[in-house]
């Protein structure tokens, strides 16, 4: 049986060494609904790659599932941490982001609620994780949460009420980030055992499994719709169908047997030279 889980795309062979830009999409990560509620960026989505039943079975283990479990969790976890953001903090983004604001008008890229909100609340992230990958990967997803909730649907392009839309949600999202981590804390290796199971259960049930950056995304039911979550933000075509193509082998009574699996794999990396290159 041949997977075939090939990433279209236009193949540009430019060395190890990957130019970056200014995309929107490097500004603030991008919910991806249908991978469990993951928000990936433009550098992590080019490593996305289509894995089968047998790759599942040594990825799909607990160190894989921490984004799965820092968007479940932050999700199970909000009712409990429901604190407000405070003046001092909001009035100290405000400064920051209204010249960042003001400095990106000022580009190709205009500035937008959700990008600023990010940039603001993951300031706050990298002097709480101190390099700890579980924990940025927890207070990312808290930080979408909020900045989410806050900015969704919000068209303002004027810089002032947009900072202030975005430091509200900057600042809520920092004000609950403690009580999050300690109520995560308390379920978080229980929830990347399960996952863990799920993830190949999952796999034997629908051949294949997205993973990104070494990270569980989606299988089974999901396989698709997160694959056009996935197209539909950063332009890069995972290709999750199963094509089969079983190969016999007769014995010396005619009997039948074996099935070979060899999957067709490419990464999205070219998906991302590509944009690289029509961006210039």
């Amino acid at each position: 049986m041949r997977v075939n889980t090939r990433i279209r795309g236009m193949m540009l062979g430019i060395g190890a060494t990957v130019i970056t830009m200014g995309f929107a999409g490097e500004a603030s990560a991008n919910y991806l609904e249908h991978c469990n509620g993951i928000d990936l960026d433009l550098d992590v989505a080019a490593s996305c790659e289509v894995l089968t039943t047998e790759q599942c079975d040594v990825e799909c283990e607990p160190a894989t599932m921490e984004k799965v479990c820092a968007s479940r969790l932050t999700t199970s976890c909000d009712s409990s941490c429901t604190f407000e953001s405070s003046i001092e903090c909001e009035s100290g983004c405000a400064t920051t982001c209204v010249t960042d604001c003001t400095a990106q008008a000022e580009t190709d890229q205009p500035p937008n609620c959700q990008g600023l909100c990010m940039s603001d609340c993951q300031q706050d992230c990298n002097a709480t994780c101190d390099g700890d990958g579980k924990c940025r990967s927890q207070c990312a997803q808290i930080c979408s949460a909020d900045c989410r909730d806050k900015c969704d649907g919000d068209t303002e392009t004027v810089c002032e009420p947009l900072c202030e839309t975005a430091c509200w949600g900057s600042c809520e999202a920092e004000a609950n980030i403690d009580c999050q981590m300690t109520c995560q804390a308390e379920t978080f290796t229980t929830c990347e055992t399960e996952v863990t199971q799920e993830c190949k259960d999952d796999c034997d049930t629908s051949g294949v499994a997205i993973f990104c950056d070494a990270q569980f995304m989606a299988s089974a039911s999901d396989l698709e719709t997160c694959a056009s979550d996935i197209d539909g933000e950063f332009g890069f075509e995972l290709d999750v169908s199963i094509e089969a193509e079983a190969e016999a082998h007769v014995d010396g009574n005619g009997s039948a047997w074996g099935c070979a699996m060899t999957p067709d794999r490419s990464g999205a990396r070219a998906g991302l030279v590509s944009r690289l290159l029509n961006a210039l």
